[in-house]
């Protein structure tokens, strides 16, 4: 993933977030903040965490301040990927209070978001430290934020699956529905001569037979421990070189 197409998206996200909270562009569409507090009046605010967190967003919300609000003044504390203990200030903004008050919202709202993300993507990931085993994204993401949720998940120390369907061949559970079942959805792949692929299996007989057919990669879609304990042991089994993606009911409790 691009980080200047990124920002791109970002901004204009958070711009959008701007606009609908103030149903508009103008300043003067927060009414509260317009009635009761004066243009002269200027603050220094520090935005603070209420919980260890691995934060992500706060170079967005830097290029956002920049290239909209030149005329704040923002100091960051931390980077994008930094764990900030609890209680910690992460950045400070400095310039006309109206303006502070207005943009407030619109910024936790885009940082507690994608910081939330990679705050969990970490505790996954720090369970699997003494593992060869990586932990993927989805395509399970909000409309619109698919690039920036996923960069979330990296983040917290997640790899990149696929961004969508055009990535790469990704056999699901529909797909050998509609062709009538795994054995006729192999007998298709050999047809048409499709080696590099990946295929979702629900059942070990399924994985017994997409390993013999030849696949190299092979989901395991909503298995119990057992269940996938026994498939790597035909694997095993059977000498070959397969990958394994675990999916489907994971959580922190069993990983």
């Amino acid at each position: 993933m691009n980080l200047n197409e990124l920002t791109k998206i970002a901004v204009k996200k958070i711009e959008a977030d701007l606009f609908d909270d103030l149903n508009g562009k103008s300043l003067k569409n927060d009414i509260t903040s317009n009635i009761l507090i004066s243009k002269k009046t200027k603050i220094t605010a520090h935005l603070k965490v209420r919980e260890e967190i691995v934060l992500c967003g706060i170079h967005f919300v830097q290029n956002f301040i920049f290239e909209r609000f030149p005329e704040l003044k923002l100091k960051l504390f931390y980077k994008d990927g930094q764990i900030v203990g609890k209680s910690s200030a992460i950045l400070e903004i400095s310039g006309e209070c109206k303006k502070v008050f207005m943009l407030e919202r619109s910024v936790i709202n885009f940082l507690q978001h994608l910081s939330s993300i990679s705050t969990y993507t970490s505790r996954f990931v720090l369970l699997l430290k003494k593992s060869h085993t990586k932990l993927l994204n989805t395509r399970k993401t909000i409309t619109g934020l698919r690039k920036l949720q996923k960069y979330a998940t990296t983040v917290g120390g997640a790899k990149n699956h696929r961004m969508g369907l055009h990535d790469e061949i990704l056999i699901k559970d529909n797909h050998i529905e509609v062709l009538g079942g795994i054995d006729n959805t192999l007998k298709v792949l050999k047809e048409k001569n499709i080696k590099n692929y990946k295929i979702e299996c629900e059942t070990i007989e399924e994985v017994k037979k997409s390993m013999l057919a030849g696949a190299k990669y092979i989901l395991l879609d909503n298995m119990s421990p057992l269940e996938i304990k026994k498939s790597i042991g035909l694997k095993e089994k059977y000498n070959f070189l397969t990958t394994f993606e675990i999916t489907g009911g994971i959580n922190l409790k069993n990983f």
